[in-house]
């Protein structure tokens, strides 16, 4: 068995959008997701590459302010009389207040379509700057530095939610001993087919951070149940990850079948809770079954237990 050590994870960083986790040099023209604030090649601080892209909308958009206001300048200068001169200017004058105006109004949406051809046309540049953080795993994977290799790629699957860079966490993450002040994730590690490592990673998480447990991860044990069964105490493990989907009605009312079935390996604590589920909502369409399972489930193993006493 593998032995596992005691880490801290370098916090990461919390953004509304994937994007805001890209940095940029201006200079090399590079990419950057990791956490360092300055460009290894050139010394110079990365900017982020939404600045960039909006200082590429402002200056269209200068430029367009400056070439209207070249024509009417023009205007003005060929103006042969009072009159055109007068409706030049006024006409000039109009035209630069309506397009600050609509620049005021519109400029948010001209600047969200620039940007998105900006990081559609910059693509390439992007994925080269993955592909070298990549390499940068393995070179720390072949150091023994685990923990930086994790935390590389944890950055990394932010852009890249494929099986390789799922399966990779994982297997970085099992030489760690987990707790609950941990920054964790599992909902994000979720593979499209099974993998043996997942399990032993879910049976750690769901002992220190149950609230981990989400639909995604629900799907998961009931596609690959019978896989789960066969490994050591697999029975055990499922009626765990039941019991952490007691926190939320909608997922006791979806997943009942998988509860009921390993209703003998929820924990205590989980089952108290199920049990008072059962009695508020025991009486609507759909809670049969569920009720007369955790009634029995009450009745064969805690009939003496005080606090169940009365419940069901």
């Amino acid at each position: 068995m593998r032995k596992k050590i005691g880490v801290l994870f370098r916090k990461t960083r919390k953004t509304a959008h994937t994007f805001e986790r890209l940095q940029t040099c201006k200079h090399c023209h590079t990419y950057h997701v990791l956490w360092e604030t300055h460009c290894g090649e050139c010394g110079r601080e990365y900017q982020p590459i939404r600045s960039i892209a909006a200082a590429v909308t402002h200056r269209y958009a200068q430029s367009r302010f400056l070439l209207l206001a070249l024509f009417v300048s023009l205007a003005v200068l060929f103006a042969k009389t009072l009159p055109q001169l007068l409706a030049a200017c006024g006409i000039g004058l109009l035209l630069l207040v309506l397009f600050f105006l609509i620049q005021k109004k519109y400029g948010s949406y001209e600047r969200d379509g620039q940007f998105l051809a900006y990081i559609t046309q910059e693509q390439s540049a992007i994925r080269q700057a993955l592909v070298r953080h990549l390499e940068d795993v393995g070179a720390d994977v072949k150091a023994g530095r685990i923990k930086e290799a994790y935390e590389k790629t944890r950055e990394i699957g932010h852009f890249i939610q494929s099986d390789t860079i799922k399966i990779r966490k994982i297997m970085f993450l099992n030489h760690f001993i987990l707790r609950k002040d941990m920054e964790l994730e599992l909902d994000t590690l979720v593979t499209s087919t099974y993998d043996k490592d997942f399990v032993e990673y879910l049976r750690e998480v769901v002992k220190v951070q149950p609230s981990l447990v989400k639909k995604s991860v629900l799907e998961y044990v009931r596609r690959y149940k019978p896989y789960i069964l066969l490994q050591e105490n697999g029975g055990q493990l499922i009626g765990q990850v039941a019991g952490a989907a007691l926190r939320m009605k909608p997922y006791v009312e979806q997943y009942q079948d998988l509860i009921i079935e390993f209703l003998d390996y929820i924990p205590r604590d989980r089952l108290l809770r199920l049990a008072k589920l059962a009695r508020t909502h025991g009486q609507e369409v759909g809670w049969e079954l569920l009720y007369a399972a955790t009634k029995k489930q009450v009745d064969t193993h805690y009939t003496f237990d005080p606090d169940f006493a009365g419940i069901l």
